[in-house]
């Protein structure tokens, strides 16, 4: 009898296991970021394409919007009931390029650029650690760009949950833009609320695993909100289309090239 109780917990261990590892295959979206060579040069022509590989964009239904008494006098709720977000991995190249393309947003000469690039690593890079940075938008609540109001964190292949070591954030931005009501039937003028969130993350664990190479083949980045999961989206480091499944769209693993076309 007392065999086949361990039997019995043995069996259930594993099925326990098997059944958490396959819900970790699936993701909302992900991108394949295998194809592009760590070693490879930014310049100005392709520092652009770079980040672009690098990001997701994806939207989550903004949680504070249904606690409002005043949703059904807001003029557009599609846009208020969810928050848009751009999402991107950080490591050493993906840097460097995100470096050039503010660069070249702003127009710097090449020492300018230089300065700028110093300026960059003392304030955003950590050594031993690469960021994830998540952009939002909200025309609804300053409240929902707060980093407190989310769990944020990753996963590894095995299932792994991990935290960040820090997390930073810009300051609130409002701006107006003019968005077309289907409730009322014209554009209406109101503010957006941007902020950036970015979390940083030992890039060895302390099993000693490398996140970032192809013995970790992918990273799931999740969003939650009182232990309700709103996105799963990863990077796909190892190129095997079979490590992850899209499960809410028709969708299928982004490469590079897609990406750029």
């Amino acid at each position: 009898m007392k065999i086949l109780v361990n039997g019995v917990i043995c069996c259930l261990i594993i099925f326990s296991c098997a059944s958490s590892y396959n819900q970790l295959r699936d993701v909302d979206k992900a991108v394949d970021i295998s194809t592009i060579r760590t070693d490879e040069t930014v310049t100005k022509n392709n520092a652009g394409d770079i980040l672009e590989s690098y990001s997701i964009d994806f939207e989550i239904p903004n949680p504070l919007f249904g606690e409002s008494s005043s949703v059904m006098r807001r003029a557009d709720m599609n846009h208020q009931s969810t928050i848009v977000c751009r999402i991107v991995l950080l490591d050493e190249l993906s840097t460097e390029a995100d470096i050039l393309v503010q660069c070249l947003k702003d127009s710097l000469e090449e020492k300018s650029c230089e300065e700028f690039r110093k300026s960059y690593f003392e304030k955003h890079v950590r050594n031993g650690m690469f960021r994830i940075r998540i952009s939002m938008e909200s025309g609804f609540s300053k409240k929902s760009m707060e980093p407190e109001h989310w769990a944020l964190y990753i996963e590894d292949t095995r299932g792994i949950m991990i935290e960040s070591e820090e997390i930073t954030s810009t300051e609130i931005t409002a701006v107006q833009d003019s968005l077309f009501s289907e409730y009322q039937r014209v554009n209406i003028r109101m503010d957006l609320f941007r902020r950036d969130i970015t979390l940083y993350f030992k890039r060895v664990t302390f099993f000693g695993e490398n996140l970032l190479s192809e013995e970790n083949p992918y990273i799931v980045f999740v969003i939650s909100h009182k232990k309700k999961t709103l996105a799963r989206v990863a990077w796909n480091i190892s190129g095997e289309k079979d490590q992850l499944k899209i499960k809410r769209k028709s969708e299928t693993i982004k490469s590079k090239s897609e990406l750029i076309q």
